[in-house]
């Protein structure tokens, strides 16, 4: 059978996924980017009523692999598209019109975010075709009713086996909540899937054949308003969370800081359903002494010294690790994650968006990014934060992983809940792309770990 796989940029959805043509970009070890792109000049400028196209290094071509309309080779009650759901047609009728209790066209999902991988031997619903080596794996946000699924795009593949439908709904018969972050958990051989609806499965883990294995382990990891996570070398997990805050009466269009960024310590990485230890990010104040922590007084919050030192670049904070849940003594029953980091003085940002590990910084740099008010009236201003940052975590004494005892580590759980300390450094929303150079590298401040 012939197949064609073009390493170019991956147009999922109408968004584009830049991938350089070389296989050594694909490299998880965090060292490497496998290679060097041309530097873009500058941004498209923000040019009302004009869609610009995107500009791309020269190294890189986009190419169409799927979009919304693409008819899934195996279609369920819940959608039979890529990105449709079966609630009504993909455009409205002539002179349809909508109402509260009519739809006129289909819920559109959003795969929020894309995990690509190379894996052998995997399967579809068609059990004779060879779906070749080449996915991306991705879970749907905004579904209809709350309900969200997993699809897999099968790139090696041809129009009527490109997007495999892996999962509607878990192990126990429970739909799949709305879906927003993913990640290939290396150890175990799973993706996991996070979701923004707290009061539901907030992470899942899946098997990548068809059809997928999924299982709510957020008995273990917490309930939140989860959206990146991320594995370091050893196991680890590093979560953010995306819950926005009160507004305030003399800031309307501000809000509270009120998510979370978290670390989840297994016990067996794995087998995340072994259990582990959830802990929360808590920063040490400029201003005062003691963390930053938010309370009743909502406008004082939003315009307070702490949030003006997150968003003041180039200040550092020592920070710590506070463990908020530990499965050897509380068990697994699911438990409110953002409530509980509350209570143990985490400190809360606006809006974590996403997050990796920085490539070449062997897991000992995370970037982060916060949303913030979304709002262009927000009173907060760059100042405050109002309209996002970036924050980078400076990581220390990740072990290397070994099966048998390693000095000063006396086992396996020893090795995966070794403490290490850390330093966060503030990059506001109007930091210019050189400063995540090397050259921006600043000194280090240790920070204890609990």
């Amino acid at each position: 059978m012939h197949r064609r796989f073009n390493r170019a940029v991956a147009s999922i959805a109408a968004l584009a996924i830049g991938v350089l043509p070389a296989t050594r970009l694909f490299a998880g070890d965090g060292n490497n980017s496998g290679g060097k792109l041309t530097a873009v000049q500058s941004a498209n400028p923000k040019a009302p009523g004009l869609a610009s196209p995107n500009i791309l290094s020269p190294e890189l071509t986009e190419v169409i692999v799927a979009q919304g309309s693409f008819k899934l080779e195996n279609t369920s009650d819940l959608t039979n598209f890529y990105g449709y759901d079966n609630d009504g047609p993909m455009l409205p009728a002539p002179g349809d019109l909508p109402s509260l209790i009519h739809k006129v066209e289909a819920s559109k999902t959003e795969p929020d975010k894309n995990t690509y991988l190379i894996l052998q031997n995997q399967h579809g619903a068609d059990p004779h075709y060879d779906y070749g080596t080449h996915f991306l794996f991705q879970g749907h946000e905004l579904g209809a009713g709350g309900k969200g699924y997993i699809t897999r795009i099968n790139l090696d593949a041809d129009g009527a086996h490109r997007v495999t439908l892996l999962a509607t709904t878990d192990v126990n018969g429970q739909s799949l909540p709305t879906i927003d972050g993913s990640t290939w958990y290396p150890f175990s051989h799973k993706l996991l899937f996070t979701s923004e609806s707290g009061s539901n499965a907030s992470v899942v883990q899946a098997t990548p054949d068809f059809p997928s294995t999924v299982e709510d382990i957020s008995g273990i990891l917490g309930r939140g308003g989860y959206e990146g996570i991320q594995s370091d070398k050893v196991g680890r997990l590093i979560i953010v969370e995306d819950i926005g805050g009160k507004s305030g009466a003399t800031n309307p269009h501000a809000r509270q800081p009120n998510s979370f960024v978290y670390r989840f310590v297994p016990y067996n990485p794995f087998d995340l359903k072994m259990g582990g230890r959830l802990q929360v990010l808590q920063v040490m104040s400029h201003a005062h002494s003691g963390p930053i922590v938010f309370g009743s007084n909502v406008d004082a919050d939003i315009t307070s010294q702490d949030v003006q030192d997150l968003h003041t670049y180039g200040l550092q904070f020592q920070t710590n690790w506070v463990t908020i849940h530990d499965t050897a003594t509380q068990g697994t029953a699911p438990f409110n994650a953002n409530a509980a980091a509350k209570t143990a003085l985490g400190t809360p940002f606006k809006r974590p968006e996403n997050g990796q590990f920085r490539p070449g910084t062997n897991f000992s740099e995370f970037i982060f990014d916060t949303t913030g008010d979304t709002n262009a009236l927000t009173e907060a201003g760059s100042t405050f934060g109002g309209f996002g940052a970036l924050f980078r975590l400076r990581l220390f004494g990740i072990p290397e992983y070994s099966p048998c005892c390693i000095t000063p580590m006396s086992c396996i759980r020893d090795l995966t809940t070794a403490l290490f300390g850390m330093q966060i450094a503030s990059f506001s929303s109007k930091t210019p792309a050189t400063l995540f150079t090397r050259s921006a590298t600043r000194s280090i401040l240790r920070s204890s770990s609990t």
